[in-house]
């Protein structure tokens, strides 16, 4: 049944998407954190759909999101055989954003992201919902903007509201930076089709347990939390007008992996260490758009 309700979502999702007379892109992501001794290893690949929608005042952004985490447990892992049923876990979001200017060079954007976390292990249910989204206001300058506002990014790891603060601008017509929370970063554009982004920001996933999974005879896990900060370099590289191609390496600053009550306290935290963080991504634009 939970399968005939993805597929319901993912064939409306496509259909709207080539109803669009305007740009849609395809991006396709994956990384990968290797497990060590007694330390979990993390393995996530990703499928989005962005498609915007133009109208008088401002613009809509339609996206579909499709996500897959699979936990890679080391086999002295303690308790490891517990837990194979909580290994893998999916996400399937639909989001819709508005973007508008106000005044004074003031711009608005609010996107609302419902979204199944889960790992799909019994019938769908009211506890494999999240309600992601927010509102960010952007404030343009001569060569920078001004960013704040508040999100809720379960891909972040976090099953709360956070807040976006950040100054964007450039150095110099290679050159530019965003400094702030959640993303800092710096990008460097050697040319039209290569360029460097060096990076730091959160990665992880908040999902549901669909089975029971007692830890003991006092403790029932109901979520899953994963969460990282990461810091690593991208290079990106256009083959033509239509495709590019992105390479990722990077570094978590840290990491924890818990499975918490209901709650949301820790019953347990398995063992996690810093590690590398490796990655490939693709991206496809219908309408020879580079951005």
């Amino acid at each position: 049944m939970r399968f005939r309700i993805v597929l319901l979502i993912v064939f409306i999702g496509i259909n709207t998407v080539f109803a669009q007379e305007n740009n849609v892109s395809v991006n396709v992501d994956f990384s990968y954190v290797p497990e060590q001794t007694n330390s979990v290893g993390f393995q996530n690949s990703s499928v989005e759909i962005n498609f915007p929608v133009y109208i008088k005042k401002g613009f809509f952004i339609n996206s579909i999101q499709y996500s897959s985490y699979k936990m890679n447990y080391p086999s002295n892992q303690e308790m490891v055989s517990s837990y194979i049923d909580v290994d893998c876990f999916k996400s399937i979001g639909y989001s819709i954003s508005y973007a508008n200017s106000i005044s004074n060079n003031w711009s608005y954007l609010v996107d609302v992201k419902p979204t199944l976390s889960s790992n799909f292990d019994s019938n769908i249910n009211k506890s494999d919902f999240l309600l992601n989204g927010g509102i960010v206001f952007t404030k343009k300058y001569k060569n920078s903007s001004l960013q704040l506002g508040a999100i809720k990014n379960s891909n972040f790891g976090f099953n709360k509201l956070i807040p976006v603060i950040s100054f964007n601008g450039n150095l110099s017509e290679k050159v530019s930076y965003k400094l702030g929370i959640p993303i800092t970063e710096l990008t460097y554009k050697v040319n039209q089709t290569n360029s460097f982004n060096a990076y730091v920001k959160p990665k992880g996933f908040y999902a549901n347990i669909g089975n029971e999974a007692y830890i003991d005879s006092d403790s029932l896990a109901e979520k899953v939390r994963y969460q990282s900060i990461i810091s690593g370099i991208n290079f990106s590289h256009a083959i033509d007008d239509n495709w590019k191609i992105g390479l990722n390496v990077g570094y978590q600053l840290s990491s924890t992996y818990e499975l918490l009550d209901k709650n949301k306290n820790s019953v347990l935290e398995f063992k996690t260490k810093n590690s590398f963080d490796v990655g490939l991504s693709l991206k496809f634009n219908l309408l020879n758009n580079k951005n």
